[in-house]
């Protein structure tokens, strides 16, 4: 699978949950587990200033709203 680097028309912020579109407010962190888009600096810097058991919480929580729309991706791919 080849990554891309277009950006989603909808984002789900893994600190605050709110789905935004991305191309719109450009606040990101790349990490091992790819590219994030936040809807502000502030869920950014959160995220950035987070150790890896919050972000593990973060992810935890973003998982389960995927899984409330019906998502068979996996993330950060399921946008």
């Amino acid at each position: 699978m080849s990554r891309t680097n277009t950006i989603p028309e909808t984002a789900v912020d893994p600190v605050c949950g709110k789905t935004f579109d991305p191309r719109k407010v450009q606040f990101t962190a790349i990490d091992d587990n790819g590219t994030h888009y936040f809807c502000s600096e502030a869920c950014r810097r959160q995220f950035d200033d987070a150790d890896a058991k919050t972000k593990k919480g973060f992810w935890e929580k973003y998982t389960d709203r995927l899984k409330k729309t019906h998502c068979t991706r996996t993330p950060p791919e399921c946008r």
